[in-house]
């Protein structure tokens, strides 16, 4: 692994607990317990039970983005930064402001399926379920057994559009290649019986 891809790695790591420390803290929750969003990465959870942590730097915050968004401008071929900067976007809640980034990523890794599926629940956050779905179904060509593309898929038929059929049946898929998925059975008992 080159240098500047572990860095990048290790920076995302850190950027992901402090944006995550500053949406709770703001918010005055503590560190779930729970498992991150499916098509999310998952992040280092802060814990806001050590008095001696530092309170978050907004200004170092927005000095990191611009770091990000000038390794992205500077290395036009660097997948990396411009997933990165999806990434943060993705993670502030600001799906709109993550689309541009993960396209611009997908030109150069075309078959990066977290970055599909990533793309598509920020279009599915943005009510744009078809093309969500589009998304899912790329992912899905890429890896057909994709179980955050499925799992979105079937978010988007049973919640979203109200197919309950359709996502049972997508449903059906999850529990074959992954039997016992605690989001599978969740998201089954809060489908609509038809």
């Amino acid at each position: 692994m080159k240098r500047d891809h572990v860095l990048m790695l290790v920076a995302g790591f850190v950027l992901g607990a402090v944006v995550t420390f500053m949406v709770m803290k703001q918010a005055g929750i503590q560190a779930p317990q729970a498992v991150a969003p499916p098509s999310a990465p998952a992040a280092p959870q802060a814990s806001s039970a050590n008095p001696g942590q530092a309170d978050f730097d907004p200004a170092q915050h927005e000095a990191m983005i611009a770091q990000f968004i000038e390794k992205a401008k500077s290395d036009p071929k660097d997948a990396s930064s411009k997933v990165m900067l999806g990434n943060i976007y993705y993670d502030k809640g600001d799906f709109i402001g993550a689309i541009p980034w993960y396209e611009e990523a997908l030109k150069l890794e075309p078959e990066n399926s977290d970055v599909i599926v990533d793309l598509g629940v920020c279009y599915r956050e943005n009510k744009q379920f078809q093309k969500a779905l589009q998304l899912f179904d790329r992912a899905l060509a890429v890896d057909p057994k994709k179980k955050q593309a499925l799992f979105n898929k079937a978010v988007v038929y049973g919640v979203d559009l109200k197919d309950g059929a359709k996502a049972r049946e997508i449903l059906g898929l999850i529990e074959k290649d992954y039997p016992g998925d605690p989001m599978a059975a969740q998201l089954r008992g809060s489908l609509p019986k038809q």
